[in-house]
């Protein structure tokens, strides 16, 4: 506690009254003697017991029985020092919170992404969070998901943010966002008015750009199928998101992707997304540290504004296609 970590710069010249009457009170029921008290305080016992009479003049009350073998508590002592001490501890956040605040000026963020992240996300938060804190340095890995985990747990980064996935020993997730699974396609696309839900199987009649069978959009998708994707042949298979993108982009071919994957191109008119409402459509995105790692304030800060960042991108996105787990049986 606060109170305890300043014992030893306490003085009567330093301190508010208030202030060192509710330390002195706090000692002194600890301790369970005014003597005991002042030899932790560094004061006089006579100043000790000094503090304890304004306070109980204060109070209106007795705060203690004085007694033989020492200092008790009262109920009324028992309801004050209940006060006191969460004071004590709002205190101690308070401080916290400006420690924090003042780490801030001159933090380092180390994190993982995928590399559609790297490319619309991550470039957002870093540029909002050197407005305000333009001190903090950034280092930034774009990988797939297993390697960005293996980077955490060998202390290479500090947090990983991807799909979530059951990580390596050493390693456990933090926090979680929901994002939606959808389908890409050209602006004209006929699927792009279709007027009831899209799921799967409304894709499989049209050319397909799939991921790579290591990509864990890949993975995702060949979940919802039921074994349907297995007997369909795709146009492409490619591990590179721009790549699928511009391919969609000239013709009729379908790709599916995460908002984040598709942000900047829906924003300039060049592709059209839609949410897949399969079961199991809704993924989560996860940030993930080594187990037992004291989080610094700029990387709490950074997941904060990509939090913030990731609620933006599907507020743009949800445009009258909800993507609530309540929908899917419709």
């Amino acid at each position: 506690m606060f109170f305890k970590r300043c014992q030893k710069k306490i003085y009567t010249q330093d301190m508010p009254a208030i202030s060192q009457a509710f330390r002195c009170f706090d000692e002194v029921a600890r301790r369970g003697s005014v003597r005991k008290a002042s030899a932790t305080l560094h004061l006089t016992a006579a100043a000790v017991n000094q503090q304890i009479l304004n306070l109980e003049a204060q109070v209106g009350q007795p705060l203690f029985d004085r007694l033989p073998r020492g200092m008790q508590l009262t109920v009324a002592g028992e309801i004050v020092l209940a006060a006191v001490r969460r004071s004590q501890r709002d205190f101690d956040n308070a401080l916290a919170q400006v420690e924090d605040l003042n780490a801030l000026r001159h933090g380092h963020v180390s994190v993982g992404v995928p590399h559609a992240t790297a490319e619309y996300l991550v470039p957002q938060v870093i540029a909002a969070m050197h407005q305000r804190y333009p001190d903090i340095t950034f280092s930034v890995r774009a990988g797939i998901g297993e390697e960005l985990l293996r980077h955490v747990a060998q202390g290479e980064i500090d947090v990983a943010y991807c799909l979530r996935r059951t990580p390596p020993a050493g390693v456990e997730e933090m926090r979680s966002w929901a994002q939606p699974l959808g389908v890409v396609m050209a602006p004209d696309h006929p699927l792009r008015m279709r007027p009831r839900l899209l799921r799967l199987r409304d894709c499989l009649a049209y050319p397909l750009i799939m991921m790579t069978p290591d990509m864990e959009l890949r993975s995702m998708l060949e979940r919802l199928g039921d074994g349907a994707l297995s007997r369909i042949q795709p146009l492409v298979q490619t591990s590179s998101i721009p790549m699928a993108r511009r391919l969609v982009a000239s013709g009729q071919a379908l790709a599916f992707m995460l908002p984040d994957n598709v942000a900047e191109d829906m924003a300039a008119e060049r592709l059209s997304w839609r949410a897949l409402h399969d079961a199991g459509s809704l993924l989560h995105s996860c940030a993930y540290q080594r187990t037992g790692y004291a989080m610094a304030a700029a990387m709490e800060m950074f997941l904060t504004e990509l939090e913030h960042a990731a609620d933006e991108l599907k507020a743009n996105f949800d445009t009258g296609v909800s993507w609530s787990i309540g929908n899917l049986a419709v």
